[in-house]
């Protein structure tokens, strides 16, 4: 008996990458494909909220994806991909970042846009194949790309981000900015998480050359409860260094209202963040005027520093 293709985010999953795996697999379904979606890790209180609201089961947990069959979303890097991803077949990636360092031996269908979501992607792929999008689809769909453009406040934000979301906004049958404030206070929510989850509750590793980066992000509309806690956290992102060999550890501390991070940074090399980012770091901590999004403002400039 075959086994399904798994549909996939990245690890450290967030929003926009569960309702992602969840939307393309329903829809790779009603196209006759034999598919299952998967999540890399535990889904965020955000998540979890969403899930509850449109009644949809969480998707099943993928601990090692060796000699699985496997469509990639919201994600092309095996830093970030499922463990044994290296070893897995990828037949498909749909995704909205920066190309990585994902190999096939034959060619696949790969659709990668500059929009502020996934979600927005999968949208325009239900239109391509003519394949109506329920209520519920509609409100994971609407979810993954509000969370992901900070309720369209990022500057990933595109004008196709806007036209997609009024439209899914009525088809799910809410207010998308009343329906996104919500999703903020979800976000913000903290809970009892320790410094150590915080700062891997929404994470991603780049390889820049020769240096291993680690960013972090936590978006909040209570950024001095976080701050609270610099020191504690910014001693789990040491050891976070020590652990992984990191050149150097950002968190983003993303205040979404008042649309500005702080970011704390851990490791060597801050002489080079700083010119990156054209800040001043002082005590390990610099203030990010209008800096919102670790995709468009702090990975691409890291890069370029780090080559």
């Amino acid at each position: 008996m075959a086994h399904p293709v798994y549909v996939i985010g990245h690890q450290q999953p967030d929003t926009d990458t569960i309702c992602s795996a969840l939307a393309y697999a329903r829809l790779k379904q009603a196209q006759g494909a034999d598919v299952v979606p998967a999540r890399a890790g535990t889904v965020n209180p955000e998540t979890r909220f969403v899930l509850d609201r449109w009644d949809v089961e969480i998707p099943t947990l993928i601990d090692d994806a060796v000699a699985d069959r496997l469509i990639l979303v919201d994600h092309n890097e095996y830093s970030q991909a499922v463990s044994g991803a290296r070893d897995a077949e990828i037949v498909e990636i749909v995704d909205h970042h920066r190309i990585g360092d994902i190999e096939t031996s034959d060619p696949i269908f790969f659709r990668n846009e500059p929009v502020g979501s996934t979600a927005t992607i999968l949208t325009q792929l239900y239109d391509e194949a003519d394949e109506t999008i329920d209520t519920e689809t509609a409100g994971l769909l609407l979810s993954g790309l509000l969370s992901d453009t900070v309720v369209l406040r990022s500057p990933t934000t595109t004008d196709t981000d806007q036209v997609i979301a009024d439209r899914l906004a009525e088809t799910a049958g809410v207010d998308y900015e009343e329906y996104g404030k919500e999703l903020l206070q979800q976000k913000s929510k903290l809970g009892e998480k320790q410094p150590r989850e915080m700062v891997l509750s929404d994470f991603k590793e780049f390889e820049f050359g020769s240096h291993y980066v680690g960013i972090g992000q936590i978006e909040t509309v209570e950024q001095e409860v976080v701050l609270e806690q610099r020191d504690a956290i910014l001693a789990a992102m040491n050891e976070l260094v020590t652990e992984r060999d990191y050149t150097v550890l950002l968190l983003l501390v993303t205040d979404v209202l008042a649309e500005e991070s702080t970011v704390l940074i851990a490791g060597d090399h801050v002489d080079t963040v700083e010119s990156a980012l054209d800040t001043t770091v002082r005590d390990q901590e610099a203030v990010l005027p209008g800096v919102m999004s670790r995709k468009k403002q702090v990975v691409p400039p890291l890069k370029n520093a780090f080559r």
